[in-house]
């Protein structure tokens, strides 16, 4: 796990990987047509168990000062996946470099599945 660290007056400041992911993946979710993050089968399983599922879905890579994020989404039917894609690019970069003072290089958009209102609708499975 790459961590950023900062030296100040006081001491330092470090930041790692998942704190990046969790400001990506709330960045993500706040875009119109991005129904949620996508994760693999034991990823998916393990999150159950997690109270932390911002950062899910969400490959984080901070080299120095650079940072490169790959973010795996599911798009609601209907949507223009281009313009969710560079919706969420540019959302994400803005909030992470706010937030952190790191230079984001490359936001790497996913869109692993469309979800159409009747998956909605299913209870999850398990």
């Amino acid at each position: 796990m790459a961590v950023k660290k900062e030296t100040f007056e006081n001491g330092q400041v470090k930041i790692s990987d998942d704190v990046i992911g969790i400001i990506s993946g709330i960045a993500a979710n706040e875009i119109d047509g991005v129904n949620s993050m996508h994760t693999g089968f034991v990823e998916g399983f393990s999150n159950l168990f997690n109270k932390n599922n911002y950062s899910k879905g969400i490959k984080v890579d901070i080299n120095n000062e650079n940072v490169i994020i790959d973010i795996f989404i599911n798009i609601d039917y209907g949507y223009k996946i281009s313009k969710v894609a560079e919706e969420v690019q540019k959302k994400v970069k803005k909030e992470v470099e706010t937030m952190t003072d790191l230079k984001v290089i490359k936001v790497n958009v996913n869109v692993q599945n469309i979800i159409t209102e009747k998956e909605k609708q299913k209870p999850e499975e398990v």
